[in-house]
């Protein structure tokens, strides 16, 4: 691919319009250079933190950089998640360790997985009500750890559930679900463990974002939006390219990330 700056779709319309017509747009914001990125999140306002090797950097929603949080005894976080701004979690499984910052990123707790009984935890994720919702791959479940984060009060077995046993990529979580991604299928829950349904995946998906009741995943070229009530599916070109590292539905817009470049489309 000769240029990104081509190779987008208009995508600043609400999300329950989005086009159904693979054209492409013509030009997309200036990009913020992050350097040696490896990932990205962007809270709900719209501000950017960026993970380059051990540290993660807060920049605003215009690209100015901000605070950096860098713990290199840790070395790399496995994962973040900012869904709530001012409670952020820093999920480094090697040392099955959650950080829980402010939005300074400051740290403000710290919890031992370990210490909990759980061995082998390969994703983490903040769930609404404070509680974590951690996937551990020697117990094969999906587990959420109460408030008190002394105790798990909802775990759901996903070895028997499923049959087999899954490795799990990512979790998310809105107000009223959960999802859990492995590499052919992303499991849906409610906030009380109970599946919902899986959906396949051929491909490992560029987007994939819980925003509240719908569900949006790339596969290829294409956006599948799904209400997850209904179980309806709405289908689009995807309004950013393919070969992006990761891609983010925020604000109407879309936000990708490509060679250490962070671009919005228009």
């Amino acid at each position: 691919m000769r240029s990104l700056r081509l190779k987008h779709l208009p995508v600043a319309l609400l999300l329950a319009m989005l086009p159904t017509t693979n054209v492409r747009a013509q030009s997309t914001s200036d990009p913020i250079n992050l350097g040696k990125a490896l990932d990205f999140r962007s809270d709900p306002m719209g501000n950017i933190y960026v993970v380059s090797g051990a540290e993660i950097q807060k920049f605003s929603p215009a690209g100015t950089p901000g605070v950096r949080y860098s713990r290199k005894d840790l070395g790399t976080p496995t994962s973040i998640d900012v869904s709530n701004p001012l409670r952020i979690l820093v999920f480094y499984a090697e040392f099955a360790l959650i950080k829980i910052t402010d939005n300074n990123l400051v740290d403000q707790s710290e919890i031992d997985l370990r210490s909990l009984g759980y061995l082998q935890p390969r994703a983490a994720a903040i769930a609404p009500d404070q509680g974590i919702w951690i996937f551990d791959e020697i117990i094969g479940a999906l587990i959420k750890i109460d408030t008190r984060l002394q105790s798990a009060s909802i775990s759901v077995d996903l070895i028997q559930l499923l049959g087999y046993r899954p490795q799990i990529r990512e979790i998310a979580t809105s107000r009223d679900w959960v999802i859990a991604r492995d590499d052919s299928l992303i499991h849906v829950f409610d906030l009380f463990g109970t599946k919902s349904m899986s959906i396949p995946i051929y491909s490992r998906p560029v987007l994939c974002q819980l925003i509240e009741g719908t569900l949006l995943f790339s596969q290829g070229e294409e956006l599948i939006r799904t209400d997850l009530r209904t179980r309806t599916d709405q289908r689009s070109a995807l309004p950013c390219p393919s070969e992006s590292e990761r891609t983010e539905w925020i604000n109407n817009r879309c936000r990708y990330m490509y060679r250490g470049n962070l671009y919005m489309a228009r």
